[in-house]
């Protein structure tokens, strides 16, 4: 049997924090999003927050350009179709530098505990600050 996969993956990197996206398609991942709450620690205002994984998703038979969100539990959801082609030149630009996936902290809502389902929201800056910093740190 051979070891788990580290988490998060080296290959990803760390995206920049300075605003919030929103996750679409929780409601079909909520059993992956019941097992992310163990892996969640107090983030800001108290927040249940776990480390989010962004991946390019281009054989999604719905959309080629779709960006699943991925918690160490699994898939927890997508940027919406519009945001996925916004970040796609993010995505374009972590594979050219020989990076993975994107990395970046997300806040878990809701929950049955109070009566709905979970919700996701990522800690993540606008698309041209993020491909910034992908170039800033491949030119050193």
């Amino acid at each position: 049997m051979s070891a788990p996969a580290p988490w998060p993956p080296p290959s990803a990197f760390e995206l920049p924090p300075d605003g919030y996206r929103a996750v679409v398609g929780e409601s079909f991942h909520q059993e992956a999003l019941a097992a992310t709450v163990p892996l969640t620690t107090p983030g800001e205002e108290g927040r249940p927050t776990f480390r989010a994984l962004l991946v390019a998703e281009p054989e999604n038979p719905y959309d080629a350009n779709a960006i699943a969100i991925h918690s160490a539990a699994g898939k927890v959801g997508h940027l919406s179709r519009r945001e996925a082609i916004d970040y796609a030149p993010v995505m374009a630009a972590l594979a050219e530098h020989g990076h993975s996936a994107g990395l970046c902290d997300a806040f878990l809502n809701g929950g049955p505990s109070e009566g709905k389902s979970f919700g996701v929201v990522l800690r993540l800056s606008p698309p041209f600050d993020c491909v910034l910093e992908i170039r800033a740190s491949a030119a050193g």
